[in-house]
């Protein structure tokens, strides 16, 4: 159930995230390769700056330096920004669906308690009702 659905989600978005970064990697490779002043000039340089600029941590050490190379990293940016939201988002999820279940079965197991006690408190009542309509040769 639950875990095979938490491996999907967590599969589809490390192919998501690999899949944009192949692809911002190669947009900027394309865009940044053919610049006299770039610092992108090998497809590894293209796929460490979008590795760094995913995950938003952004080193400085190999950036885009044309127009058009600016614009696929603030497409990156977002695309990064994004990511870790959903990143966080579904882990948050997953941590509240395990905590709401313990409730529920902590819920169930008191309402069960309650249930049975309260069957003794009826089984007691009726015995004591018997009882005190009994004729007692003590009285």
């Amino acid at each position: 159930g639950s875990r095979l659905a938490v491996g999907r989600e967590a599969l589809a978005i490390v192919v998501a995230v690999t899949f944009l970064a192949f692809m911002g990697a190669l947009a900027i490779f394309d865009v940044e390769r053919g610049d006299p002043g770039a610092n992108i000039t090998t497809f590894g340089d293209a796929l460490w700056w979008a590795a760094v600029t995913m995950s938003t941590v952004g080193y400085g050490d190999v950036f885009p330096v044309t127009f058009t190379g600016r614009l696929v990293a603030v497409c990156m940016m977002v695309v990064g920004i994004g990511l870790l939201g959903v990143v966080t988002a579904s882990f948050a999820s997953g941590l509240l669906n395990k905590l709401r279940g313990d409730e529920e079965t902590e819920f169930a197991r008191v309402m069960k308690k309650l249930d049975s006690l309260e069957a003794q408190v009826a089984t007691l009542t009726e015995a004591l009702a018997k009882r005190e309509a009994a004729p007692s040769s003590d009285r």
